[in-house]
């Protein structure tokens, strides 16, 4: 069995005018929530190598969402990128999240005056398991149930199986 990850990330952004809420006078406001979740991947590894989706779920490793609230004089690109970099120390990321943030605050029908920009971070992390298909025509009689048809096995006659390795599950093998 193999295991390989990749990360994404979605990023919404959205400004309204800031009623005095969280400015300080006229301090632009970002508002920065994240949310991590895992979403699971079942590989083939076969000539088909057919991806099955295992569902997806909240990420027990991360952090617990702490909202960010930085504050701004100006929305200038660099300034913005400055206060961004020091909370991810990333730089990509942090030019994705500036880009969208300053983007975001040129629209034209906003009114002058504060803003509030609130930041949703949506990082995925995808995890596709890969697993060897052992697969040798049946000659023997199996008992049980297909664990993703749940056909009866017993019906199969000619029909190559898949068992993963150290698990007591078969399931057909797609011809």
């Amino acid at each position: 069995m193999m295991e390989t990850k990749s990360l994404k990330v979605e990023i919404s952004v959205h400004a309204t005018p800031d009623q005095g809420h969280l400015s300080l006078g006229f301090l632009n406001s970002v508002l920065i929530s994240q949310s991590w979740v895992i979403e699971e991947f079942f590989v083939e590894e076969s000539d088909d190598g057919n991806i099955t989706s295992l569902g997806s779920y909240p990420d027990s490793f991360s952090f617990p969402d702490m909202p960010s609230l930085l504050r701004f004089q100006d929305l200038a690109p660099t300034n913005v990128h400055q206060q961004i970099k020091s909370c991810f120390n990333d730089h990509v990321l942090s030019r994705l999240i500036t880009d969208h943030i300053v983007v975001e605050s040129r629209r034209r029908d906003l009114p002058q005056g504060p803003l509030l920009i609130t930041v949703f971070l949506r990082f995925t992390k995808k995890e596709y398991i890969v697993m060897p298909c052992n697969s040798a025509p049946q000659t023997t009689n199996v008992e049980g149930t297909c664990a993703v048809c749940l056909e009866d096995m017993s019906d199969t006659k000619e029909q190559a199986l898949c068992q993963p390795p150290g698990c007591a599950h078969l399931f057909h093998e797609d011809s």
